[in-house]
């Protein structure tokens, strides 16, 4: 092995090689014999295309026409912009936001009107659609709604609304013979993994259409959902009951509601159910002879498995993998999304005990194991003495080595949310640093998923307080144990973990660098010109405002630009309307007023998530560029 400057190393990871021919697969989808998803094209400006795996042929064909983007827009992150049965399919599409049949030859139908209307979590019954609508033809915060979609109309009206008045509506459930629907909503102050409520509706027998000239009238009954209590995902099995999850246990685990009423189907101390981000989530399937397709996180890692209701066990499926989701069932068949130590994410189906065969990878080649770093898990105290869980990935290659005597430098990776975890499995993301000398550490920090409500709910009135100690302590924790060089610690990350990265530099020593991809830096402009879903997400992480306004101002980055400790990096989207591109000038301009090293790079069509191959290979390109400035190396670039 050739002793070659950490950072340097020759890498089989080109920034070109992180979007050619990767494909972000997502939405699975079954219809009979054929599998469906969403798979994002960096190498066609972030285009969502939908891909059809026909089973009795074993092809694989875009549903849609070239230059179809596949995408919803409700709540900005979307979510279930399409649905499919028994051959026919609707779909969501950008940037005219309407909702489509698809036509045998590809063609798209439109049966939503043009104007200000945003459509997603689109759920198929016979001859209509139901979708959760977000109104904003008018003044003050879009109205959503659920509403029902004629398959044969132009529905001129947006929609007959099924149900309204609460702040928010998640993708719907219909019963199989089509009698039955519910929802989950929830209010202001609330975000979905917080306070919400299940309710479901009597529509009549199948002979009835879903609220056909109903509008909202629909009686509907609360099933479940309490005060700090998340219930989400609700699906109908075949005998009429209701399956949901819920968090009232302090774990998100499985319920179901029959006549006789709620009961829990199973306890364990274990998350089944990921954050409610966007409306096309499945992180459950019903069987045929009743039991249940899950997955979970242990030990760090995930797991899939099948509970058997009777018992309320669950069994490991025997198959190889550490992150699963997108979890669905058809007859004796299931199909998933998983991911391996060395493999991205493929979506799989097969027989409910296996094999199970791959129908689509996310990347035509993959990487060599000989450059794959395993993932560790590892665990350290904070400075209140609770435990933090995060991945160790050491650097790693088959033909290059540190200089004796050096330790690596570690890239402390902060994922965004902040409720949202990371995962164990291959990211080129991070296989790009470690195959090039560098130690990665990634945080799953108090607030993230998959530990439970308590884990959860530490970060409530502490954004910007426990998440900088948890990756603080995590970071100089691996420098005790002489596992990263304690004088070359970096940290990188996006949206709230860009946040994180300008709050850590901006109140302790521990970084050299740091790295913010379209970060926050000011808590106020966030809490006051952001999007409906996440307007009123601060109230409870921070303060209600504008009541905390004090703690808002002693917690942004833009107010401290003058104490950050290290130099900064800031890569923001000139149309992110999350994060609007104000925020990264004024923390730039504050720091290069206080005499401070930054740089700023604006992409101007690239908005809360770079999409396109270009703003993705520049933006990590300058990232690298960066960090052999700051720890004095030349990148190997190819």
């Amino acid at each position: 092995m050739t002793a070659l400057p950490f950072g340097s190393w020759p890498s089989p990871l080109s920034p070109a090689s992180l979007t050619a021919a990767t494909r972000r697969l997502d939405e699975v989808r079954v219809d009979g014999d054929d599998t469906y998803w969403v798979e994002s094209r960096p190498w066609e400006g972030g285009r969502d295309v939908l891909v059809r795996h026909v089973g009795a042929t074993d092809e694989v064909v875009d549903v849609v026409g070239e230059g179809v983007n596949v995408r919803s827009r409700v709540h900005e992150y979307g979510g279930g912009a399409y649905a499919v049965r028994s051959g026919t399919v609707v779909v969501a599409t950008m940037p005219d936001l309407r909702v489509h049949v698809v036509e045998g030859d590809g063609a798209l139908r439109a049966i939503t009107p043009e104007g200000g209307f945003r459509y997603g979590g689109l759920v198929l019954g016979d001859e209509f659609a139901l979708a959760v609508r977000e109104d904003h033809s008018g003044d003050g915060e879009p109205i959503n709604t659920l509403v029902r979609l004629e398959l044969d109309g132009d529905n001129a009206d947006g929609g007959v609304v099924l149900w309204e008045g609460s702040d928010f509506v998640s993708r719907p459930a219909l019963s199989a013979d089509g009698s039955r629907v519910a929802v989950v909503t929830w209010e202001h102050p609330n975000m979905p993994w917080d306070t919400t409520t299940l309710r479901v509706a009597d529509v009549g027998s199948a002979s009835r259409a879903v609220g056909k000239g109903g509008g909202g009238g629909l009686a509907w009954d609360v099933v479940a959902g309490d005060e700090n209590v998340s219930v989400g995902q609700p699906q109908f099995a075949a005998d009429g009951a209701l399956w949901f999850v819920s968090d009232e246990s302090g774990w998100w685990n499985l319920k179901r509601h029959t006549a006789s009423g709620v009961e829990a189907v199973h306890e364990v101390a274990a998350d089944l159910m990921t954050p409610q981000w966007v409306l096309g989530v499945s992180d459950f399937a019903l069987l045929d002879d009743g039991r249940v397709l899950v997955h979970w996180w242990a030990d760090g890692v995930g797991h899939l498995g099948i509970l058997d209701p009777s018992s309320g066990e669950i069994a490991d499926i025997d198959v190889e993998g550490v992150q699963f989701d997108q979890l669905q069932a058809v007859g004796a068949e299931v199909a998933f999304r998983v991911g391996t130590l060395t493999d991205l994410p493929v979506v799989a189906r097969g027989p409910v005990g296996g094999p199970f065969a791959v129908v689509r990878s996310s990347r035509d080649e993959g990487l060599d194991p000989a450059y794959a770093s395993t993932a560790q898990r590892w665990t350290w105290p904070n400075s209140d003495g609770d435990p933090v869980h995060g991945v160790f990935f050491e650097p790693t290659h088959p033909d290059a080595t540190g200089p004796e005597g050096e330790l690596p430098p570690l890239l402390v990776f902060v994922h965004g949310g902040p409720t949202s975890a990371t995962e164990a499995g291959l990211q080129l993301a991070r296989a790009f640093w470690t195959t090039r000398g560098f130690a990665v550490l990634d945080v799953n920090y108090s607030g993230s998923t998959g530990h439970g409500r308590a884990y959860r709910d530490r970060l409530l009135g502490r954004w910007g307080v426990i998440d900088i100690d948890d990756v603080v302590t995590g970071a100089r924790s691996l420098a005790e144990y002489a596992r990263v060089d304690g004088d070359r610690l970096a940290i990188r990350g996006g949206s709230a973990g860009g946040y994180t990265v300008l709050r850590a530099l901006t109140t302790s020593d521990a970084f050299a660098a740091g790295t913010s991809y379209f970060g926050v830096a000011d808590l106020e402009a966030l809490a006051t010109d952001t999007h409906k879903f996440e307007s009123r997400y601060l109230d409870r992480m921070v303060g209600p405002y504008p009541e905390a306004k004090d703690v808002y101002v002693e917690r942004s980055p833009v107010h401290h630009a003058d104490k950050v400790q290290g130099a900064v990096l800031l890569l923001q989207g000139g149309i992110d309307e999350v994060v609007p591109q104000a925020q990264a000038e004024a923390m730039a301009a504050g720091m290069r007023a206080a005499g401070e090293e930054v740089e700023l790079v604006i992409y101007p069509d690239e908005g809360h998530g770079f999409r396109a191959a270009s703003a993705i290979e520049d933006s990590v390109s300058r990232e690298l560029a960066f960090y052999g400035r700051v720890f004095g190396f030349t990148p190997a670039l190819d």
